[in-house]
């Protein structure tokens, strides 16, 4: 098989471009930074092509790696030009300004996959990792398809809405809380706070830095680009304030009543009882890898 991976300079681009090399698969990358995309090719011994269309016009699958924003415009620019034999993917982490030109395209009689990879491109590899599906005409068969693409990945089929409101919490939520934790944290000791820390805070430290870590334009169209972001963060905002009015006011009943009520909830997960051994095992681990 022939895939084109439009955005193939970025890093899950570059990613997958070893992933599909792996399999046996011929590689063609292509990315508006051309510097980049020479550099990625080189790295990876693949196909270079001069523009997205003369990647898409090669392949039996284009699969595109681009920004949030840019990915409907790429969809519209290549799927005129594709070969109707091919599948067309895309990975973006929202989903309601892309599906319609999905659509579209199935209409043209052009298989497609609206797919969101659920780890990152520090993961080692495939097998254990989710890949979210994202339904665009035929679930069962589009099931099938991801499954045959990417057959160590567990795929789960997800509603767009429910796709774009669970990434407002478990993207756009933590991202926000770990950027403004960064913020203050930035600003003081860095190796004091580091050398005098615990458990929680080292753990939270390194996920800040994770964070902070990636690309700004990605996490800025996480934040911007989805409708349900401004309602969690208003409410993460009203919550927090509700618990710094009781600090302020030395309110102790108040305090574990919101702390009680808070864990009485959380504890109908399954996994709440373990959390604070997995916290020391997950610890364990990093320190391992530090040696």
């Amino acid at each position: 098989m022939i895939v084109a991976i439009i955005g193939g300079a970025g890093r899950m681009g570059v990613w997958f471009a070893r992933y599909f090399l792996e399999k046996g698969h011929k590689v063609i990358i292509s990315d508006v930074r051309a510097d980049k995309a020479k550099e990625a090719a080189k790295l990876v011994n693949a196909e270079l092509a001069e523009s997205n269309i003369e990647a898409a016009k090669k392949a039996d699958l284009v699969f595109i790696s681009t920004p949030i924003d840019a990915t409907p415009q790429v969809l519209a620019e290549i799927i005129p030009e594709i070969n109707k034999q091919a599948i067309v993917a895309e990975i973006t982490s929202l989903k309601s300004k892309v599906l319609p030109v999905l659509k579209m395209a199935f209409e043209r009689g052009i298989r497609t996959l609206s797919l969101h990879p659920l780890f990152g491109f520090g993961a080692k590899r495939l097998s254990g990792e989710k890949i979210a599906l994202i339904p665009v005409a035929d679930p069962i068969a589009e099931k099938e398809l991801a499954e045959r693409i990417f057959p160590e990945a567990t795929i789960i089929p997800v509603d767009y809405n429910l796709h774009d409101r669970v990434m407002a919490l478990t993207l756009s939520l933590t991202h926000f809380m770990n950027i403004i934790f960064a913020s203050v944290i930035s600003e003081e000791d860095i190796n004091m706070l580091k050398c005098l820390s615990g458990t929680t805070f080292t753990l939270q430290f390194i996920l800040s830095e994770a964070v902070m870590s990636e690309d700004p334009i990605l996490y800025a169209s996480i934040q911007m680009d989805n409708e349900y972001v401004i309602t969690y963060l208003n409410k993460l905002l009203r919550r927090a304030m509700d618990l710094k009015d009781i600090i302020e006011n030395k309110d102790h009943n108040s305090f574990i009543r919101f702390y009680m009520e808070t864990r009485n909830s959380l504890s109908k997960d399954a996994d709440f009882a373990r959390a604070y051994e997995k916290m020391y095992n997950a610890l364990g681990a990093l320190q391992c890898k530090d040696y």
